[in-house]
């Protein structure tokens, strides 16, 4: 397992596990958010090559209707 913060949260996670299978098991259904690791967006595209590491921090953001 690996320790990562997710939204502010600490988390566990299996080891070599990529953005997409992350998502699928936090249960997020739809493409509408993005995903940052450590501050740097990824994109969609991205999502299965992009492997998660010990102490990632991951912001996962809504888009805001509005402004």
């Amino acid at each position: 397992m690996i320790e990562i913060v997710i939204n502010g949260e600490k988390q566990s996670l299996k080891e070599d596990i990529n953005i997409k299978e992350m998502i699928e098991i936090l249960g997020y259904e739809d493409n509408s958010f993005a995903v940052a690791i450590n501050g740097t967006f990824v994109s969609l595209k991205a999502y299965e090559n992009t492997k998660i590491q010990e102490q990632d921090t991951i912001d996962i953001l809504a888009p805001m209707v509005g402004g």
